[in-house]
């Protein structure tokens, strides 16, 4: 006849026997909420509660300002094709924009400055929906939602031409074959002289065709045409007809007068100092380039 068990393990396998049922239990609530779509009132055990693989809801900030206070990181929206002025190579950005972004991101104190490349038509969407905090990319000021700091550049839709080829204004290429990328610069010069457009993808392309002498110019910005020709052995000119006045501003978030205001300062030290014509020095040196070196007229934030 088999010995009775001894106390202490009578009472072990009561425990056992317990947490088993319970678990059984459990497992039976379980799938009757699933069946009857109410998981969200299941209680779990410690230790498996779902919140915690949950990532937080990002914290909003009344202004850039304050994220870059509370936080040291800021993220700034650029351009990244255009050589001089916003160009990416590999995981880096250089240029002129992305100098002025860099010290405007350290001058409002941030530790961890990102860059994301924006297009023309994504700057506006990017800061109204969070995705960047400023864009800084030769984005002339308009009528649009965003907010703009500065100017902190006046650029000018204008043509560049080669040195030596007797252009020397612009009544001088009428009759002659101009490239024609998808710009609205190209449009300006026909409104005052009679050219033959020469279709073409971009600036790129554009570029192929003035330095093989297949067309006499190439219209844009002024700051954009020098940054392709700082590239080019060939020696070049910004022709100086200023066809129109290109603002570039610094984006901000509809309403962020503060750092608005904080940004204007910047700016405005940037000139006192010298520090835009150090810029254009160093990216736009090779290019026979009258660049703009007064402080421009601010907006009101």
């Amino acid at each position: 006849m088999p010995e009775p068990a001894p106390p202490a393990r009578r009472r072990r396998a009561k425990v056992w026997l317990g947490l088993a049922t319970a678990l059984v239990l459990i497992a039976a609530a379980a799938i009757a909420l699933v069946l009857n779509g109410n998981l969200a009132n299941l209680t779990f055990l410690p230790g498996s509660d779902p919140a915690e693989d949950t990532p937080e809801p990002a914290t909003s900030f009344a202004t850039v300002a304050d994220k870059v206070a509370q936080t040291g990181k800021i993220v700034i929206g650029v351009k990244g094709d255009l050589p001089g002025v916003a160009l990416q190579n590999g995981g880096e950005f250089e240029g002129f924009d992305i100098e002025i972004a860099k010290r405007i991101a350290t001058e409002l104190g941030a530790k961890e400055t990102t860059f994301v490349q924006v297009g023309r038509y994504d700057r506006e969407p990017a800061l109204a929906e969070g995705r960047v905090d400023l864009v800084v990319a030769t984005y002339s000021i308009d009528q649009s939602r965003t907010q703009f700091a500065g100017p902190y550049y006046l650029a000018h839709q204008d043509l560049l031409v080669r040195a030596g080829d007797g252009i020397e204004k612009i009544g001088d290429l009428k009759g002659k074959r101009i490239c024609a990328p998808n710009s609205p610069s190209v449009g300006a010069v026909q409104d005052r002289v009679k050219v033959i457009p020469v279709t073409a993808s971009d600036y790129a392309a554009c570029m192929d065709l003035l330095r093989s002498g297949k067309v006499s110019a190439v219209p844009g910005d002024d700051l954009i045409l020098a940054g392709f020709a700082a590239r080019e052995n060939m020696r070049y000119k910004i022709l100086g007809a200023k066809l129109t006045n290109e603002r570039y501003g610094v984006g901000i978030r509809s309403g962020d007068v503060r750092t608005c205001q904080a940004v204007e300062a910047v700016i405005a030290d940037f000139y006192a100092r010298g520090y835009i014509q150090q810029l254009l020095t160093r990216y736009f040196e090779k290019v026979e380039f009258d660049a703009e070196l007064k402080v421009p007229a601010m907006e009101t934030c």
